[in-house]
């Protein structure tokens, strides 16, 4: 075998190697993530249940953390995942440590509470730098993040972000298997948990808009919430727009907060 063909062979088992490591990775690289509508690839949708550490950029901070919580998927809805490729890149400007947590979104919504609930705890004893965690729930992941926040029993702070979730019974909630509809009017939110619902215009969400009630509408027990604006950056705040809206509001809190 001449010299030149061990070399190559020794390149490819290289790339091979480095390509099976980094997709068995729990990590998602910031680089990796395209913010090319066109061109995105499901990257950040596309990995097993659990807590997956975004990496790639300078972590200033590790005192708090961000834990970023997706919403419901339909089949065969392109782009999974792609509505949270800018706010995670406007998120690793606060150089903060940041996980996007991947769920099962056909579970019932109150076990995928129990399993963050129990996954946080490991997090946290793995990463005991942490003083304090903001975790961001949008539309279903919403809801999933408001059972948590009422289970939520460590003393542990956590700054919970619920974004244009549907919270109340509707017609056209999901059947579930083995699970009752978790859906209410009323939610009791833990002491120590610091809980805003943020809503969009009911009118101008596109998954909203065709029902008779706004599903965001419900009442908290040491919860707040707060009407997104019409736009915002020029653009009409819907549905999954309104992510990146209220990435901004908390980075420039963070930013006041130095």
């Amino acid at each position: 075998m001449s010299l030149i063909i061990v070399i190559k062979f020794t390149l490819y088992s290289f790339l091979l190697g480095f390509i099976s490591a980094k997709s068995d990775s729990n990590e998602i690289f910031l680089t990796d993530i395209i913010s090319d509508k066109k061109k995105y690839d499901e990257h950040i949708i596309n990995r097993p249940i659990g807590f997956h550490e975004i990496t790639g950029f300078k972590q200033s901070d590790s005192s708090n953390g961000i834990i970023l919580v997706h919403g419901f998927y339909p089949s065969g809805w392109r782009s999974k995942g792609f509505e949270w490729a800018e706010p995670i890149k406007n998120f690793s400007t606060a150089g903060l440590p940041m996980w996007l947590y991947r769920y099962d979104w056909n579970q019932c919504p109150s076990i995928t509470a129990t399993q963050i609930n129990l996954d946080l705890a490991t997090l946290l004893e793995k990463n005991n730098h942490l003083e304090s965690i903001i975790i961001i729930g949008h539309s279903f992941g919403g809801l999933i993040l408001t059972l948590f926040s009422e289970s939520w029993e460590s003393p542990f702070p956590i700054d919970a972000h619920v974004i244009a979730s549907g919270l109340a019974k509707s017609k056209f909630d999901r059947k579930y298997l083995n699970c009752e509809n978790p859906k209410k009017s009323n939610y009791y939110i833990s002491k120590n948990v610091e809980y805003k619902q943020w809503r969009t215009i009911k009118n101008q969400d596109g998954i909203f808009k065709r029902l008779k009630n706004d599903p965001q509408v419900v009442t908290f027990i040491n919860g707040k919430t707060t009407l997104l604006p019409k736009k915002w950056r020029n653009t009409r705040v819907g549905h999954n727009f309104s992510i990146l809206v209220v990435s901004d509001i908390i980075l420039s809190d963070l930013q006041k907060s130095k």
